[in-house]
C-alpha cells in the first residue's frame, strides 16, 4: 500500500477526530488549544459590557483589563469590549445579563445587587464619605472585604475590584441651594432604597429613568432634575437639556466590578491569576481614568455656559443624617458604619 496515502488518511482522521472532541464553553469560547496560547489552555472569550460612553472609566477599565489578561494568559483568555449600552441599556439589565451568562464581566452600582444581597447597600449611604482618599482608605480596607465576603457568600457573583464613578451632584433646569429648594421636585435616581430614602428624606420625589433614556426624559420634563457625576452628565450630554449643576457632593461613589462564579469555574488556575492580576490593573486604570475625565468634563460644561454652583452643604449633611443611622442599623452594618465615621475624623 503506498506509504504516503497511509500518511495522509491518518492526518484526516486525526483531524476528524481532534474537532470532535471540541466543545463550546459558557462564553461562546472554543474549549480546545488556545490559538496564539501555551497550547495547554482551553480558549475563554469573556464578554464586558458597560451603559456607558467608550470614552467612559469604565470603558477605559475594561480595556486595561482586556490588554493585561490577554498577555497574562497567553492569548488563552480573550475580552470583547461592548460599550453604549449595546448589551444592555441601564446597570440592572447588565446585571441580569451576568446571571444569564449572555455577559461575563460587568461594572454597577450596589443598589442593583441589594435585592440579592442587602448589605451592599451600605456604599449608597449620602455623605458616607469625605473625601476620595477617606473612600479609598475604606474601600481598600476592612470595611470593602467584609462587604465582598458578603456578596461572595450570598450571590453567584465574584468581586474582581472596586471601581468609582466620580463625585454625583445634582443637576437640573433650575439650580438648588438648600434642602428646600428640592420640595415636590421629581428627581431621577438609582434603584436602591437607601437613595430612594435619601431624596425623599430631601423633599425630592425619587423617579426611576433608565440611563439610556435620561435625555429625553430631562429634554421633555418627564423628570425635573437628576444626580450623577461631570463625567456621566458630560459624557451623556446631559448638560444640553439640564444647564445648571449644584456641589450637593453627596456621594463619593463605589461601583463594583465583578463577575459570575460561572466564569471563573470554567478558568483553570492560571488563568484565575491572569484574571486578578488584570483586575488590579484595570481598577487602578479606571479610578485614575475617572479622576481625569472628571475634570476634563467640568470644564468642558463650564466652557459650553452650564453654571455650577455651591450649595448649602452641612443642612443637606444634617437632613440625611437619620438615612444614613437607620441604614446602618437595618443593614446590621453598625460596626462598620462607626468605623467609616472614625476613619474620616483621623
Amino acid at each position: 500500500m503506498n506509504t504516503k496515502w497511509l500518511a495522509v488518511s491518518f492526518l484526516t482522521v486525526s483531524v476528524l477526530l481532534f474537532g470532535a472532541c471540541g466543545n463550546e464553553n459558557s462564553s461562546g469560547g472554543s474549549e480546545g488549544e488556545a490559538e496564539g496560547g501555551n497550547g495547554t489552555e482551553d480558549q475563554v472569550n469573556l464578554i464586558a459590557a458597560t451603559q456607558l460612553d467608550s470614552e467612559s472609566a469604565f470603558a477605559a477599565g475594561f480595556e486595561k483589563f482586556k490588554e493585561v489578561v490577554e498577555e497574562e494568559s497567553d492569548g488563552s483568555v480573550t475580552v470583547e469590549v461592548h460599550t453604549n449600552g449595546d448589551l444592555g441599556g441601564n446597570e440592572d439589565e447588565l446585571v441580569q445579563n451576568l446571571e444569564t451568562g449572555s455577559v461575563d464581566l460587568v461594572a454597577a452600582a450596589p443598589g442593583f445587587m441589594a435585592q440579592s444581597v442587602q448589605e451592599v447597600d451600605f456604599f449608597s449611604m449620602p455623605y458616607l464619605f469625605e473625601s476620595r482618599d477617606h473612600w479609598e482608605s475604606v474601600i481598600d480596607g476592612e470595611v470593602g472585604d467584609t462587604l465582598t465576603n458578603e456578596i461572595e457568600s450570598n450571590t453567584s457573583f465574584d468581586v474582581l475590584g472596586y471601581w468609582t464613578a466620580g463625585v454625583r451632584n445634582y443637576y437640573g433646569a433650575e439650580p438648588i441651594e438648600t434642602p428646600s429648594d428640592l420640595d415636590g421636585m421629581s428627581l431621577r435616581t438609582q434603584d436602591s432604597p437607601v437613595v430612594t430614602n435619601t431624596w425623599e428624606a430631601l423633599g425630592a420625589q425619587p423617579t426611576s429613568v433608565a440611563w439610556d433614556e435620561m435625555y429625553q426624559a430631562l429634554q421633555n420634563n418627564v423628570v425635573d432634575a437628576a444626580e450623577n457625576d461631570f463625567t456621566n452628565i458630560y459624557l451623556a450630554s446631559h448638560h444640553e437639556v439640564a444647564s445648571n449643576i449644584s456641589l450637593t457632593q453627596h456621594d463619593y461613589t463605589t461601583r463594583l466590578f465583578f463577575t459570575s462564579d460561572q466564569v471563573m469555574d470554567q478558568l483553570s488556575e492560571s488563568q484565575q491569576e491572569a484574571v486578578m492580576t488584570a483586575a488590579e490593573e484595570a481598577t487602578q486604570t479606571e479610578r485614575e481614568t475617572d479622576q481625569e475625565l472628571a475634570e476634563e468634563s467640568k470644564a468642558a460644561m463650564e466652557e459650553a455656559g452650564v453654571e455650577i454652583n455651591e450649595v448649602e452643604q452641612e443642612a443637606f449633611f444634617e437632613q440625611t443624617e437619620e438615612v444614613r443611622e437607620n441604614a446602618a442599623e437595618s443593614l446590621d452594618l453598625v460596626e462598620e458604619y462607626e468605623q467609616v465615621v472614625e476613619m474620616k475624623e483621623n
